[in-house]
C-alpha cells in the first residue's frame, strides 16, 4: 500500500519528515557553530586573564626580590655602627693567617669574611632556626616567608647543629667541642658579650631544651630588668661571653664586647 507521504513526495517532490531532519539538521549546526564561538571568546578571555595574572605575579615577585635583596644589604648598617665589633673583626685581619678559619654563629660571617677576611664555618641559619631570623617572621609582613623560601642561602642543618653544639658543649670537658672544630678546620673561636641573647636560638639549632640551660626568675614577666634569664650550665658559649678561661682555648682578644679565642 503506497503511504500518503510517498505520494505528495513524489507529486511535488516535498517530504515532511526529510524537512524536519534538514531542519534538525540545520538547527544542530547553528547550536555547534554558537558553541564554538562561545568557547573561542570564553578561552579568549582565560588566555587574557593568565597573561594578566602573570604579569602581576612577575611584577610582585621583581618588587619581592629587591626587597630582599635591600633586606640583605641592611647588614651593613650594622656592622657599620658596631664599632666595638669592627675592632674585633679588623684585629682578624691584622692578626690571624690569611687561610684561619672562625667559627662563631652566622650572623657573624659577613663581619668577619668582609672586614677580618677570614673563613667562617657558617654563613646564614638554617630551615630549620628559620623563625630565629630576624625579618622572617614579620607580623606586618608576611610575604617574607616567600622570600626567604625562594632566594635565601640556607646552610645545611647538620652544619649549623654541628657549629650549635660546639657553644653548647660543657667548657669543662672541651674533648667534644674540639672534635667539631677540628671537623671543620676551626682556628679560632668568636663570640661577643650580647650573645646570651641569640642563646635561644643556638640551643635550638642543637636540638635541646631551652630550659635545660636557661633559668628563667619567677618575676621576669612583670617586666624587671634586673631579673633576666641566667645560664643553668656552663658551656663554651656562656663561658665566652664571660671572657672566662677555657682549656684548650687561649684568649686571644677581648675588647669587654667581643670576644675571640685560639683552639690550642
Amino acid at each position: 500500500m503506497v503511504r500518503l507521504g510517498e505520494i505528495v513526495e513524489d507529486w511535488t517532490g516535498w517530504c515532511p519528515k526529510k524537512q524536519r531532519v534538514n531542519n534538525a539538521s540545520g538547527t544542530d549546526f547553528l547550536q555547534e557553530e554558537t558553541s564554538m564561538r562561545t568557547q573561542s571568546r570564553t578561552r579568549s578571555r582565560m588566555t587574557g586573564i593568565a597573561i594578566i595574572l602573570a604579569l602581576v605575579l612577575a611584577v610582585a615577585l621583581v618588587g619581592m626580590r629587591l626587597e630582599f635583596a635591600d633586606l640583605q644589604s641592611q647588614d651593613w648598617l650594622y656592622f657599620a655602627n658596631d664599632s666595638e665589633g669592627l675592632e674585633g673583626y679588623q684585629w682578624l685581619a691584622n692578626n690571624t693567617e690569611e687561610d684561619e678559619t672562625v667559627l662563631a654563629w652566622w650572623d657573624y660571617a659577613d663581619g668577619i669574611e668582609k672586614i677580618g677576611h677570614r673563613g667562617v664555618v657558617i654563613n646564614e641559619a638554617s630551615w630549620e632556626i628559620k623563625n630565629t631570623i630576624a625579618g622572617y617572621a614579620h607580623p606586618r609582613k608576611p610575604w617574607h616567608k616567600i622570600e626567604y623560601a625562594l632566594w635565601y642561602p640556607f646552610e645545611p642543618g647538620e652544619k649549623v647543629k654541628d657549629v650549635a653544639d660546639f657553644f653548647v658543649s660543657g667548657s669543662e670537658d672541651v674533648t667534644a667541642a674540639r672534635e667539631i672544630a677540628q671537623k671543620y678546620g676551626a682556628d679560632y673561636a668568636l663570640a661577643t658579650s650580647d650573645d646570651l641573647g641569640k642563646y635561644f636560638a643556638v640551643l635550638m639549632a642543637a636540638g635541646v631544651n631551652y630550659h635545660d640551660y636557661m633559668a628563667i626568675p619567677s618575676n621576669f614577666s612583670s617586666g624587671n630588668s634586673d631579673e633576666r634569664p641566667y645560664p643553668k650550665r656552663q658551656t663554651i658559649l656562656t663561658s665566652m661571653v664571660s671572657g672566662d678561661d677555657i682549656e684548650g682555648f687561649s684568649k686571644e682578644f677581648d675588647n669587654g664586647r667581643m670576644k675571640i679565642y685560639k683552639l690550642v
